[in-house]
């Protein structure tokens, strides 16, 4: 299904009459250009082509790093299909250097993304607004603010596993990695799982405050033995944010298979390895969460990223965040 839909449909310009209308129009199929089913702008003057064309394009707000972004862009990619609109996004955009994006328009600058209605989800962070799904009025929409719900795209999964291809340069760098995992074992049948372990920001002062929290190292513990009752011949491939307490932490069971991801990787490889992985365990935080979505096997969670009655647990509804076939680990 392709939610890529004509883009020079706009109203009539009203004050400059029809002529000059068309010929903006014109202007603007000149400066695109068409690369596979992507549709890539070259000029700034499109900006009035685009505000022509009312009612047609979503843009995100692009808040946070890589996980948040891709919230945002699924989320979108959701609404947008129910409400046949296209996606813009940026040149520039930390998404369309890591991945492969069809059926959005890409545009050398993403400002007039500012000119567009802004609505924002009312319920918090991590909870489903159902009232985002239906847009109204002949607008164009820049939607957040973080949009962290499956809900929002479970009816374009496979879309979103599509988009989610890395660019070939990542995805061969991932390959390698595990590609030397799996030889520097015997065994022929190996079952890899992922771990992220997300320490620093959670521990900085201003979340402590809010009461988001570091998954304790009983549930990842915890976490693995499972994996470990359920598969024979698994090898742990862990990534970290903070790779040095990870390292202290899980050396102490010497009887685990371990391979540290390297810290001078950049994020995006260990996404990609991560989500190369036949399972993965998380613990807090959206990158973990989309490690797990891509991998499509099993997924253990930390079921309390937020203190009880804290304001970082007030932000989440469990049910909207974490999808119902994945598999909670209390301690």
């Amino acid at each position: 299904m392709s939610i890529l839909r004509p883009i020079c449909r706009g109203k009539q310009v009203r004050y400059v009459g029809i002529s000059i209308g068309i010929f903006l129009m014109m202007t603007f199929i000149n400066h695109v250009i068409h690369l596979g089913n992507k549709t890539q702008i070259r000029s700034s003057d499109d900006d009035l082509s685009i505000k022509m064309a009312n009612g047609k394009f979503l843009c995100y707000t692009y808040n946070g790093r890589l996980g948040n972004h891709m919230f945002q862009f699924a989320s979108l990619t959701g609404i947008a299909a129910l409400n046949n609109r296209t996606i813009i996004i940026g040149m520039d955009d930390y998404l369309y250097k890591v991945f492969d994006l069809k059926n959005v328009l890409v545009i050398r600058n993403r400002s007039i993304c500012n000119t567009f209605d802004f609505i924002e989800e009312g319920l918090g962070c991590c909870k489903f607004d159902a009232r985002l799904m239906t847009l109204h009025g002949d607008k164009n929409f820049k939607i957040g603010l973080y949009l962290q719900s499956w809900k929002y795209f479970y009816h374009v999964q496979d879309i979103i596993l599509g988009q989610y291809r890395f660019r070939e340069s990542i995805a061969k760098t991932a390959m390698r990695i595990v590609t030397e995992i799996r030889m520097s074992h015997r065994k022929h049948s190996l079952t890899l799982i992922g771990i992220h372990i997300r320490i620093g920001d959670i521990a900085n002062e201003m979340h402590n405050r809010n009461g988001l929290v570091i998954a304790p190292e009983g549930y990842i513990y915890k976490a693995m033995d499972y994996m470990r009752s359920k598969f024979p011949n698994v090898i742990f491939i862990v990534a970290s944010d903070d790779i040095e307490w990870t390292k202290k932490v899980l050396n102490l069971r010497s009887n685990y298979s371990l391979h540290f991801l390297e810290k001078h990787n950049m994020p995006y490889v260990d996404l990609a390895v991560l989500a190369s992985c036949d399972h993965v365990i998380q613990t807090v935080g959206s990158f973990g969460w989309w490690a797990a979505f891509l991998a499509g096997g099993i997924s253990i969670y930390y079921p309390h990223p937020g203190r009880v009655g804290s304001i970082g647990e007030a932000r989440y509804n469990y049910e909207d965040f974490f999808p119902p076939n994945w598999i909670p680990i209390d301690v």
